[in-house]
This record gives C-alpha cells, structure tokens and sequence, in this order.
C-alpha cells in the first residue's frame, strides 16, 4: 500500500474502529457471557489474542501491500467466530469489523474473491454447528455484508489516491512547463537584444558616420559661404559626433559582451533552477578556466541544456541528472545524462531539431543515445578555433 494511502484517515479510522470492536467483544465475554468454569478464561484469552495478533500485523505490513494481515485475519477471525459460539451455545457475532478491515486493506483482485466467499461462509458454519436451521437469522451475511462494505472504503481510497498522484503529476509537468515558458522567454530577449543591436550598430552608426564624413566634406569645400554657415555646420559635426558616441554607448549597454557571469556559471544557474523548480536531483561539472566563449556558442549551448533537461523530465520522467562541460582552446563540449525512462528509437521532433540546427550552424555536432530503461545522453560538441570571444 502506498504510504499516502496507509496515512488515509479513512484506514486509521478503521484500525482503531478494529480496537474498539475487540474491546468492546472482550466486555461482552466478561459480562454477557460469564461463567463459572476454565472455558470462561479460554475465550477471554482467545479473543485478546485474536484480537491483538492481527492489529500488530497490519501495523508492520501496512506499507507493503501484504496479503499477511487479510489473510491472518480470515484465520484467526473466523476460528474465534466458531469457537466462541460454541463456547456460549449461540451465535457470537465477531465478523463484521474484521472482514470490513481485510476487505479495505486487500488490493489484489485474486485474493479479493476467495477472502470474499470464506468470510461469506464462516457465518453459515458457525450457525449450522450451534443453531438449528430453522434458527438461522440475519447475522449470516454479517461477512458477506461487511466485506462488501469494506471493498467500499478500498475503492474510495483508491480513487483517491489515483487522483492525488494526478494531482501531482500535473503539478511536476506545470512546474516544468512554467519553467520551459521561462527559458523560452529568456532566450527570446536575449535573441532579439542581440539583434536590435546588431541593427543598430550596422544601420544608425553606418548613417551617423557617413553624415559626420559628409560634414566634414561639406566644410572644406564651401569658400564662399558665410562664416555664420561655417560655424552651424561645425556645431552639427559636433552634435553628430555626440549622438553617435551615445548610440554607441547605447548599444553597449543593449548588448553586454557577458553581463558579468560565464559559461560554466550561466549552465550552472539553470540547472539549479530547474533542480529547484522540478524537484530533480541534478549533478554539474564543469572545467573551471577563463577561456573567450563567443555569445552566439554559449546561447547555443543554454538553448541545448535548457531542451535536455526539459525533455528528461517531460518525457523521460527523470529523477537524477548529470550535466558535464568540458573546456578546451578548440572546443566546448558539453554532456547531458539522465536516468529516465530511455527510449527504444531516438524521434527528433521539434525541440531536437531545432537545438541540431543552431549547433550545426556553429559547425558543431549533437548526439543523442538512448535505451530503453536506460535513460537518455546528450552530447553538444561546438568548436572555438577561428572564433571571437566578443562582439564587433
């Protein structure tokens, strides 16, 4: 039984419903049905037997889905249940809370049925052996009745807990996506700050360079102009030179070359976030060196950890990750593993597809292995020689 479940207060109400109806039997021994003779002992001793034998055996096997307690129950229950009417000369009705209880805590289908039918039975035979037939009453479905009741109570338990591991699940795979939508955000800034800035440095510098250039043409040719022309068109030279020494420093502060953090401590980052946020134990090493990492290779290489370990937990259903990154002059090499599920044919659907293209771009190469039960390997290789570690 799932630990969820056995801490259901629906089975602790019952294990201590089960106390109740012993002590409440050993009353009845005591007052009701007291004698004179050793008998009188015997069946009181029984029926504390009976009755703390099988509690202390639900209390060990509770977590284990065991047939042990059920079956222990059907036992000792039903022997007690013959026995004890015997003793008095009448019918003892014992059976109902114990068969409620082995019919709540049985979860196998195979065992359900023959428990069902001998709990049904036990009545009937303690009946035939102290009453006549035409004596018998309604306490001869006391088993039938209560076990039927108590497969009730292991229903509406096992509805309930099917429904919390959904529960869970899908707050694993909002958690998951939330932090997906996260990455995909992130990235998509940065792309699209490294591109206005690309724009802006190639098209307003280009224009703010060719005016100052025109400008300064414009001033050594005019010999005939006034000195009042002369001085306007220095003052636009000047306020040019300005505006062009502040797009600059715009497009700096648009595009930092590594906003302060680097490679190893940018892949580091997201994976503690997203150990954070998924609830994944994730392993990362990393070559500690300060070697140039050109900005398009370290996005290429976030974009192909951030689809990893997406993909590990979404479709592998990963609880273990280990992340390494290998530095060298010439290349950057960086190995993702999990211990997912794993998969029999590797499918590059969108996600692997994309994150293939960008790392081809870069004249680097991506593998993938996996097996089925086995989990799944990552393998992003980008070279560095040729390269610029910063931006024009």
């Amino acid at each position: 039984m799932p630990t969820a479940t056995h801490n259901h207060w629906g089975l602790k109400a019952l294990f201590y419903t089960r106390i109740i109806w012993v002590l409440l039997h050993l009353f009845l021994l005591g007052y009701e049905y007291k004698a004179q003779d050793w008998s009188w002992y015997v069946l009181l001793l029984s029926c504390l037997i009976v009755g703390a034998i099988p509690q202390l055996i639900w209390i060990r096997t509770a977590q284990k889905s065991s047939w042990v307690y059920p079956v222990t129950e059907l036992i000792l229950s039903g022997l007690f249940l013959i026995i004890g009417s015997y003793a008095i000369g009448g019918y003892f009705p014992y059976l109902a809370i114990p068969a409620m209880c082995a019919a709540a805590t049985t979860h196998s289908v195979r065992l359900r049925i023959p428990l069902w039918i001998w709990f049904s039975i036990v009545p009937a035979i303690a009946m035939a052996i102290v009453l006549p037939l035409s004596s018998f009453n309604i306490s001869i479905i006391e088993g039938f009745f209560f076990f039927a009741l108590g497969f009730g109570i292991w229903k509406f338990l096992d509805t309930q807990r099917k429904m919390q591991q959904l529960l869970d699940e899908n707050e694993r795979q909002r958690q998951v996506l939330e932090q997906y939508a996260k990455q995909v955000e992130t990235i998509t800034l940065l792309e699209e700050r490294n591109r206005l800035a690309r724009e802006l440095h190639d098209t307003v510098g280009h224009t703010l360079t060719s005016v100052i250039m025109g400008l300064d043409a414009v001033s050594y040719l005019i010999t005939d102009a006034s000195e009042e022309a002369v001085v306007s068109i220095n003052q636009l030279r000047v306020v040019s030179r300005k505006g062009l020494d502040e797009m600059r420093k715009q497009i700096h502060h648009i595009a930092p070359e590594r906003e302060g953090e680097t490679l190893s401590a940018q892949l580091r980052r997201i994976a503690t976030d997203f150990a954070v946020h998924t609830d994944t134990s994730i392993e990362f090493e990393a070559d500690e060196t300060d070697i140039a990492v050109p900005l398009p290779v370290t996005m290429s290489l976030v974009r192909c950890l951030q689809e990893s370990l997406t993909n590990a937990k979404r479709h592998g259903g990963a609880t273990q990750i280990h992340i390494s990154l290998t530095v060298l002059p010439e290349l950057l090499t960086l190995t993702i593993h999990d211990n997912g599920c794993g998969m029999e044919e590797i499918h590059y659907g969108f996600g692997l597809s994309v994150m293939q293209e960008r790392i081809e771009a870069y004249q680097g190469e991506l593998l993938v292995r996996s097996n089925k039960n086995s989990g799944t390997t990552v393998l992003c290789k980008l070279p560095l020689k040729n390269r610029k570690g910063g931006q024009s």
